[in-house]
């Protein structure tokens, strides 16, 4: 799978990581990690986040799993985001058919307003639309404000609320959202 769109000045591409995509995701969700929520969390426990989230052990198992889906785009061939799907539904508020969970959607700090996030989005949503799937569902932290926007922006709704376990042993508020896919 691929995209592309190009701009006046960018060449945008969005596909399908592969195996030998663990490095750049490992590098790429640190530093999107530590520029979303470093001012939310300790260096510590960002730090034992990502040590654990990014291993390339796990993300070579992942990339190997044919279950998880990561969407991968660069700009001028240089990554500068990601998304990871994940067939779950580990909450009661998810009650759509076939539930695919988008577990997260990155993009670095500089390229975000730039329309390459709408355009992951789209991507993410084709795949998952043509995978069978038909309920897409994420947590977002309550206090997310631009990211929630952003959401619903895209027609996803709330649906419930939970803790959630996040950086260290940190347990945050977050939203649960759902969008139907036609």
């Amino acid at each position: 799978m691929q995209n592309q769109l190009q701009t006046t000045k960018e060449a945008i591409t969005i596909c399908r990581a592969a195996e030998d995509d663990a490095v750049v995701l490992a590098e790429l969700g640190a530093r999107t990690i530590r520029q979303t929520y470093g001012a939310a969390f300790s260096s510590e426990d960002i730090d034992r986040h990502i040590s654990e989230a990014f291993s390339l052990k796990r993300l070579n198992a992942e990339l190997a799993n044919p279950e998880i889906f990561y969407l991968l785009v660069t700009v001028n061939q240089e990554p500068c985001g990601y998304t990871k799907l994940q067939p779950t539904s580990t909450s009661e508020a998810i009650t759509g058919t076939g539930p695919i969970e988008l577990v997260r959607l990155y993009l670095d700090s500089q390229w975000i307003g730039q329309g390459i996030g709408a355009k992951l989005m789209q991507t993410a949503l084709e795949f998952v639309a043509n995978n069978g799937f038909r309920t897409c569902w994420l947590r977002v932290l309550e206090n997310n404000t631009r990211a929630i926007a952003f959401y619903r922006r895209w027609s996803f709704v709330e649906v419930g609320s939970e803790y959630y376990l996040a950086a260290g042993d940190n347990t945050v508020p977050v939203l649960l959202m759902t969008r139907l896919i036609n």
